[in-house]
C-alpha cells in the first residue's frame, strides 16, 4: 500500500514537473509584441503665443524652405510636421526650380514636393503655399515665387522671363538673402528692372540666422513687403537653437486664416519679422504688435507726499521685449521676458517716453512711442 502511494505520488510529481516545464516552454514561445509606452513620444504642438492685432488674425509663417527635391535633406511631409510642432500656421516649400537637380534616387517634376506635403498639411491644419525658388548667380540673385499654380511653367533659362512667367500665374515675388548682392557691390540694377515692371513684391530682411538691418530702409523706400524666413535645408533642430529662440518667422496680420487672406495681407504689407529676439517691420505694425503684446496697468500711488507709485507691466506674448523708459514719471531699462510681468516704480502719473530697443522700424532706428500713465 505504501509502495502504491509512493508510486502514485511520483506520478503526480512527474506530471506536475512536466506540466510546469511545458508551461515554461509555452510561455517562452509566447513572444507577443509589448509596447514600451515609456519610450513613445507623441507629436505635440508647441503653441507660439502672439496675440491678434486689432481686427487681424496673427499668423506665424515661414515662406522659404527646401526638401530633398532640391538641395534639402528632408522629405516634404517632415517639413510640415516640423512647422506644426514648432508653432507655425503657414509654410511655403520653395525648392529650387532649375534642373536637372542631382537626385539620382528621386523622380518627379517641380510640383512634387508640394503634392507630397499637401495631404499631411491638411491633416495638421497647416496652410501650405505652393512655391519655388528661381535661382541665378550674381548679379541676378535668388527669388521665391509664392502662390504658383504650376511650378514647372516658371523654369526658363532667362531669369527675367522666369520671374515674368511666375507673375503671369499671379505669383508674389520675394527677393531672397539680398546681402549676397550687396557684398559684391551690386547696385541692384536687375532688381530695379523688376521694380519698374511691378515684378518684385517683397524682400527678406532676415534669412536663417542672418539679419540685414541695412535692407529695412531699401525695402521701405521701394514699398516692398518685409519678410524673414528660415531657408531650412536640414533638420530644424540641427540648424537653430530652439531651446533659446523661436524659429525665424514672418508674422502676417490677415483678415482670415486662408491662402487668400495671407495673400491679401502680403499685398498690403501687413507683416512683422521676428528673428532671434529682434522685431522688424513698418512702424505702424511694429507699434500695433507691441501694444497688443504688452499691457500697462494703472499706477497705484504708494506715497502721496513723495509722489511715488508703482504699476504692473505684463507681456502676454512669447516675444521678448526690451524697453527703455525716459521722463520725470519713469526711467530705466527693462526686459520683459515671454509670458511674464514686472512691477515698475513711478514718480506719480503722467506721460512717459518708451524706446523699444529690440524693435527696428528703420535701419538703425528703434520703435519710439509714448503713453500717459494714469
Amino acid at each position: 500500500m505504501q509502495k502504491q502511494t509512493l508510486s502514485t505520488m511520483k506520478k503526480i510529481l512527474f506530471l506536475f514537473l512536466f506540466s510546469s516545464i511545458l508551461g515554461v516552454i509555452i510561455s517562452a514561445e509566447d513572444n507577443s509584441p509589448v509596447e514600451l509606452t515609456q519610450l513613445a513620444k507623441p507629436i505635440v504642438r508647441y503653441e507660439v503665443n502672439v496675440p491678434n492685432v486689432e481686427e487681424y488674425i496673427t499668423l506665424k509663417c515661414d515662406f522659404h524652405m527646401h526638401t530633398v527635391f532640391s538641395d534639402g535633406y528632408v522629405w516634404p511631409d517632415l517639413r510640415v510636421i516640423e512647422a506644426w510642432v514648432t508653432g507655425l500656421d503657414v509654410i511655403a516649400i520653395t525648392d529650387h526650380i532649375e534642373g536637372p537637380v542631382s537626385r539620382p534616387f528621386l523622380s518627379g517634376d517641380d510640383n512634387s514636393s508640394y503634392e507630397l506635403a499637401r495631404g499631411i498639411a491638411e491633416q495638421y491644419g497647416l496652410i501650405l503655399i505652393k512655391g519655388g525658388e528661381i535661382t541665378r548667380k550674381q548679379p541676378y540673385g535668388h527669388y521665391n515665387a509664392l502662390f504658383l499654380k504650376d511650378v514647372n511653367l516658371v523654369d526658363h533659362e532667362d531669369p527675367f522671363t522666369a520671374i515674368e512667367n511666375a507673375v503671369k500665374q499671379g505669383a508674389f515675388i520675394q527677393w531672397n538673402h539680398p546681402e549676397r548682392n550687396s557684398e559684391m557691390g551690386n547696385q541692384f540694377e536687375f532688381q530695379k528692372k523688376l521694380l519698374e515692371k511691378g515684378y518684385l513684391h517683397g524682400v527678406e530682411i532676415s534669412n536663417g540666422s542672418v539679419w540685414y538691418p541695412h535692407m529695412i530702409d531699401w525695402g521701405l523706400e521701394n514699398n516692398l513687403t518685409l519678410m524673414g524666413n528660415s531657408d531650412l535645408h536640414g533638420l530644424i533642430l540641427g540648424e537653430f537653437q530652439l531651446d533659446k529662440f523661436q524659429r525665424p518667422m514672418t508674422l502676417v496680420f490677415a483678415k482670415e486664416k486662408s491662402e487668400q487672406g495671407i495673400r491679401e495681407a502680403l499685398d498690403n504689407k501687413r507683416t512683422v519679422v521676428w528673428v532671434a529676439d529682434l522685431i522688424n517691420g513698418r512702424e505702424e505694425w511694429v507699434s500695433k504688435l507691441f501694444y497688443a503684446c504688452v499691457r500697462f496697468g494703472k499706477v497705484q500711488i504708494t506715497n502721496d507726499e513723495r509722489k511715488e507709485g508703482k504699476l504692473v507691466i505684463e507681456n502676454i506674448s512669447d516675444i521678448p521685449w526690451s524697453i527703455k523708459f525716459s521722463g520725470p514719471v519713469m526711467a530705466g531699462s527693462y526686459r520683459l521676458e515671454p509670458r511674464s510681468s514686472q512691477v515698475v516704480r513711478t514718480k506719480g502719473q503722467g506721460n512717459v517716453k518708451i524706446a523699444v530697443t529690440n524693435a527696428w522700424i528703420k535701419t538703425g532706428a528703434n520703435l519710439q512711442t509714448e503713453m500717459n500713465l494714469e
